[in-house]
């Protein structure tokens, strides 16, 4: 394991270094966005060093807001996730990390810059940050084509938005804020593009300014191709939050030319007397699938270190290698009583259909209450093309959820979701 330098000197504790046989236990894929990619632990657990690859600096500090700039402060904001799209390893590792995939590009539109070619995405609450070298004029061109609207500028941002699902797009060279919501047809808050912008600006304080855990745990993390950062307790050491005041943590994602590595920072109170027992005692009782080649414990009070290694055989074959989610730009219209609706390809890469479905969040996949189904009409869905949907057996006020689900998996993601009423209203 490699710490920061400023923990190389710090007399840590080095815990639960015997070496066992290692078991295979299994995965769920309910768990998505946040375990999909972390390998498994058995009732047997193999201890080693785990040599981490180096972490960069956590460029994606910046653009995180403080609680005190926040108008709408609610939970959407206390996660944060990061990804390098262009650096993921694939070509190295033979697969990729699933969750910036599920959480990150699946939930973007398509804006003219193709996901692969970031450099860096970050999101963080309802804004999505994607970083590289791309001239503004093309995002600006895709966007007025795919039914957004100008909105003025900000700080050197050209502003758009659009009704149908309240989305806000703010862009300059090399920049493109993309701003949604869990509930697409909700209100849009152009403050909360604003409030980003001027948090890497520094015209407000950054979160990491207010909160001297959350900016231990990110300077201990750097960055990686993937990282995540949680309140409290990560996934993998949840069940410690019993008894324990767990400030921040976090995980993230890296690789080398021999493995997959997954790391765990977690941040507690010092008087919380973490001990080797407790930690084994709950990786112990992490009952999924896939066998870890290696695993190491580090307490290094305040901080708890949790380094997970796996080959990159193990890796391929637990996340699959076709993991990949589409970029799509969706519009919807709705007609007058919201009793029918039409659901648009607008922009974005081409789909398989037997790959989507609509469902009412009253009812599930396998029984959606929606008909027709895209797979009805068209074999691959290409920009331009739409489905009116003129039968759904919900409440005026039921959302309706568009699920993209990869092959050969039970994963999924919704990629767009809406009430139609509230479409209909919005453009009135």
């Amino acid at each position: 394991m490699r710490t920061p330098n400023r923990l190389e000197n710090s007399g840590r504790r080095r815990l639960l270094r015997a070496v066992g046989a290692g078991l295979a236990a299994g995965t769920s894929a309910s768990t998505a966005g946040c375990l999909a990619s972390m390998p498994t632990l058995g009732q047997q657990i193999r201890y080693a060093d785990v040599d981490v690859p180096t972490s960069g600096e956590p460029i994606y500090r910046e653009w995180i807001p403080a609680r005190s700039a926040l108008e709408h402060a609610d939970g959407g904001w206390r996660t944060v996730r990061y990804a390098t799209p262009n650096a993921m390893g694939e070509d190295v590792v033979g697969a990729t990390d699933p969750l910036p995939e599920q959480v990150l590009r699946a939930r973007l539109d398509y804006l003219g810059v193709g996901y692969d070619t970031y450099d860096h995405v970050l999101s963080v609450g309802p804004v999505t940050v994607c970083l590289g070298s791309f001239d503004a004029a093309t995002v600006r061109d895709t966007v007025l084509e795919t039914g957004y609207e100008e909105r003025g500028d900000y700080a050197g941002y050209d502003l758009f938005e659009r009704t149908d699902l309240t989305r806000g797009v703010a862009v300059r060279d090399g920049a493109v804020l993309f701003r949604h919501r869990a509930n697409a047809s909700g209100p849009l808050e152009p403050a909360d593009l604003e409030v980003v912008i001027d948090a890497e600006a520094g015209r407000v304080p950054r979160r990491a300014d207010e909160d001297d855990d959350f900016d231990a745990v990110v300077r201990a993390t750097g960055s990686h191709p993937t990282v995540q950062l949680f309140e409290g307790w990560g996934p993998i050491v949840r069940d410690l939050s019993e008894g324990f005041a767990a400030r921040s943590s976090s995980m993230a994602y890296a690789y080398d030319e021999e493995y997959v590595y997954h790391r765990t920072v977690c941040r507690f109170e010092a008087s919380a007397g973490l001990t080797a027992r407790e930690v084994e005692d709950v990786l112990t009782r992490q009952n999924r699938v896939v066998e870890a080649d290696g695993v190491e414990v580090v307490i290094d009070e305040p901080f708890l270190w949790v380094d997970l290694r796996e080959s990159h055989e193990e890796f391929r074959s637990r996340v699959g290698d076709d993991r990949r989610y589409p970029q799509i730009t969706w519009g919807v219209s709705v007609d007058g009583d919201g009793t029918e609706f039409t659901l648009r390809h607008d922009g974005g890469d081409p789909v398989d259909t037997d790959r989507l479905t609509l469902y009412l969040d009253s009812r599930s996949r396998v029984d959606p209450g929606i008909a027709p189904q895209f797979d009805d009409e068209f074999g691959v869905l290409e920009p331009g093309d739409s489905l009116t949907v003129d039968s759904f057996e919900g409440d005026r006020d039921d959302s309706v959820a568009l699920l993209y689900s990869p092959p050969e998996t039970n994963d999924g993601t919704v990629m767009v979701r809406f009430v139609p009423e509230r479409v209909a209203q919005n453009g009135e």
